[in-house]
């Protein structure tokens, strides 16, 4: 899929857009890894991270085909006619005998949090995800993360369980939830 995925965001007239990540957006992606504040609503360490960690991880998404629909996205937002990068989001760790895959997202531009930029992102992956055939979208958060388990449920996704002290960070350990949501058959 060559296609940019449009959407509108809940508070306004403010229209972003999904378009699939390229090698030029890496910097800009470990940038936001590596931002403290960005870090610490992620249940996973991304700490010192560089280019090539950056290059590997958008590489689990891919398979090679040349004609397979892309999997990881960045979320951009229109500011004075020019798109601005303001997040990533991807399906990952696909399962297709199940039809099941996990979805993340991240906004690391903090211009952009509580914006509900997060919530549309979801709604349009789920959208998509369901129109590549899968049945369940999973997702992850740690517990403390209250904005992005928000805008997963406003997108759907019904929590499933919980990881009791999964996520260790400043110095306390911390729940993680698992959601999901099923395409109805």
């Amino acid at each position: 899929m060559t296609n940019i995925i449009d959407f509108l965001f809940q508070r306004g007239e403010q229209r972003g857009h999904l378009r699939p990540v390229n090698r030029n957006d890496w910097a800009q992606i470990v940038g936001w890894w590596n931002d403290p504040e960005v870090r610490h609503l992620y249940d996973v360490h991304f700490v010192n991270q560089t280019f090539s960690d950056a290059e590997k991880w958008f590489r689990k998404t891919e398979t090679g085909e040349e004609d397979r629909e892309p999997r990881s996205f960045m979320i951009e937002v229109e500011v004075n006619g020019k798109w601005v990068p303001v997040g990533t989001a991807e399906l990952y760790s696909e399962r297709p005998s199940h039809k099941t895959v996990e979805f993340g997202f991240m906004i690391g531009d903090k211009n952009w949090w509580g914006k509900g930029i997060g919530t549309e992102t979801a709604k349009k992956m789920v959208e998509y995800g369901f129109t590549l055939g899968y049945h369940r979208i999973g997702a992850v958060s740690a517990a403390y993360n209250v904005r992005s388990m928000n805008a997963l449920q406003k997108a759907g996704f019904q929590i499933e369980g919980i990881r009791k002290s999964y996520v260790f960070r400043d110095g306390q350990y911390h729940d993680q939830t698992f959601m999901s949501v099923v395409k109805e058959v």
